[in-house]
């Protein structure tokens, strides 16, 4: 059957939820339940997230840190970033707080102006296209009078329009390409509606327009940031040693694209944190960058060292479109918090701000890697995930971290070592192996004595058999345990406590009852029936609720545990666990 669906847009978020889990999760309760624990408990800030984007049915949480300690041309900030990534948040922090002793960051935005194009064909002679163009240019810009109006007035608006030939390359193609500055705004709807105008009014029967759209590539909205110190400033055992391997390290990734590529990106890993918890446009901010890092027709480095007459230097040149009013900007109420926690910025200091979050994860990574190794910080951030994930204690969390601070970190390697600690101290019995079971019972015999208690072997297994057989719906007891004492009873449990010895439930006989079976052989085969109808009941109804006689009601997972304890203590009985 197709699961081609029509008209899905029209549907409630409930309907598409129930879609997508009736067509690719076969209707998986715990599917639903997932999307909707992701859900926000207030309605209306709920249906603001719904309306970024089409077909909603959930929230994609990204963790949302932190870097304090960023000193920026003498003025202190914090500054918000989303990612997902471990070690980069702690990275921008360390590498803030270091230079906020020796200078901090130095910063200024080069020049802010963006473009976009309009993109055409011509076959006539370019001497006329030319002649046209020159006579209508006052024209072309008084059609966008209505939409630059705004932006005039808070000094930005188109700066310029040029028409390029690019025949060479495209037989017939020309395009206008428009400069324009958008102040605080990044502007993305505003050019597109000033180049749509352009290119209705431009257009005639001779010049077919193909496309009007910006350019995410912004070579002129470009910003710089920069530290330096003395070297001996640097700190550490051997700084000139240090200074020295660091300004290598850059220079390797000016002239090896498989190195600047990683490079790059361990810069982007600061940008585009910001970027994101700003609401601003990571991928244009992607897309911009790399292809700036290309710009000279090899892919290099976006960042920079010299070290030269005793100074250590290193900054970053970076194209960076970015926008505090309107867009997201405007209505996510965690990017106007960022904005509001960064005092504010106007478009420019955001630029300058987030250069600086770049110039500070490359700085962590390069120090990083030519000392103690990029390994070092992200193996204690990867032990630490590990250690989350399998709910380690904060008692082994220390044990843990201690044994692996000279040893490598793998995730086999770390589960092994928390195996180890988690020994359990008492050995458990699987009841559900039926294997098991009836290979150690078979070691039993009439003569069998118990280390405590007064049945025999035969009678402790029929007795095993006996309280299996209430949640299987074979032996109705008319026992009412009351709710308060049920309650306190139950939680033991969860525990990794044992049934104590000589603990004896109030509804049963004080002396062994009398034996159902002839012999030990088939009290086992019936023990092992019981245990297979035990799952098979909660297998066909996995909802069942039995009242224990002593725990009062219970579902499968904890008559699981019980039966767990109740075996267990009985095996013990008579030296099998």
């Amino acid at each position: 059957m197709s699961k081609i669906i029509s008209g899905f847009s029209k549907l409630s978020k409930e309907e598409k939820i129930d879609w997508l889990a009736e067509n690719y999760f076969n209707s998986q309760p715990e599917i639903i339940q997932t999307i909707k624990q992701y859900w926000n408990v207030d309605e209306k800030l709920q249906q603001l997230h719904d309306d970024f984007i089409e077909n909603t049915i959930s929230n994609f949480y990204m963790p949302y840190g932190i870097a304090p300690n960023f000193l920026i041309n003498g003025r202190e900030y914090v500054v918000p970033m989303v990612v997902e990534e471990s070690s980069v948040v702690a990275a921008a922090s360390k590498v803030a707080k270091y230079w906020s002793t020796r200078g901090g960051f130095k910063t200024e935005v080069i020049s802010t102006t963006k473009i976009g194009q309009v993109h055409f064909i011509y076959a006539g002679a370019k001497a006329d296209l030319e002649d046209y163009f020159q006579k209508n240019i006052t024209e072309l810009h008084a059609a966008t009078a209505s939409i630059t109006k705004n932006m005039e007035k808070r000094g930005g608006g188109i700066l310029d329009i040029q028409l390029v030939d690019k025949t060479e390359k495209l037989a017939d193609y020309y395009q206008l390409h428009v400069t324009f500055e958008t102040k605080d705004s990044m502007g993305a709807n505003f050019i597109n509606s000033c180049l749509e105008a352009i290119a209705k009014k431009f257009q005639n029967d001779e010049i077919e327009i193909i496309m009007s759209i910006l350019s995410n590539y912004v070579p002129e909205c470009l910003v710089r940031a920069e530290v330096s110190c003395p070297i001996e400033k640097l700190g550490g055992e051997n700084p000139e040693k240090f200074a020295y391997k660091f300004e290598q390290a850059v220079k390797i990734a000016e002239i090896e694209p498989y190195r600047a590529v990683t490079h790059n990106k361990g810069i982007m890993n600061g940008i585009d944190a910001v970027v994101l918890a700003t609401g601003n446009d990571f991928r244009a901010i992607e897309s911009g960058a790399h292809a700036y890092a290309a710009r000279n027709g090899e892919y290099t480095s976006l960042t920079h060292c010299e070290v030269k007459d005793g100074i250590f230097k290193f900054w970053i040149e970076i194209p960076l479109a970015l926008g505090t009013v309107g867009g997201l900007t405007a209505l996510h109420p965690m990017a106007k918090l960022s904005l509001d926690m960064m005092q504010k910025p106007s478009a420019r200091t955001l630029m300058q701000i987030i250069a600086a979050a770049g110039l500070a994860q490359n700085f962590a990574a390069l120090r990083a890697l030519t000392t103690k190794g990029i390994q070092h910080g992200h193996m204690k951030m990867h032990l630490m995930n590990i250690l989350n994930q399998h709910h380690a204690t904060p008692t082994e969390k220390d044990e843990v971290i201690a044994y692996f601070e000279n040893r490598t970190v793998s995730h086999s390697a770390v589960v092994e070592k928390l195996n180890s600690l988690r020994k359990p101290t008492v050995n458990w019995v699987d009841y559900s192996n039926e294997e098991e079971v009836r290979n150690k019972l078979q070691l039993l015999t009439n003569d069998s004595k118990p280390s405590f208690g007064n049945m025999n072997a035969q009678q402790m297994i029929e007795h095993l058999s006996e309280i299996t057989k209430i949640p299987n719906g074979n032996w109705k007891i008319d026992v009412f345990v009351d709710e308060e004492k049920a309650a306190r009873r139950k939680p033991f449990l969860k525990t990794d406590n044992e049934i104590q010895i000589g603990f004896k439930a109030s509804f049963l006989s004080e002396n062994p009852v009398p034996l159902q079976f002839s012999s030990i052989h088939e009290a086992i085969e019936d023990l092992i029936k019981q245990i297979r109808l035990f799952k098979e009941v909660f297998e066909k109804n996995p909802s069942r609720i039995v009242t224990h006689p002593f725990f009062g009601d219970l579902d499968y997972n904890l008559w699981k545990k019980f039966q767990v304890k109740h075996f267990t203590h009985h095996f013990k009985q008579f030296g099998l666990a």
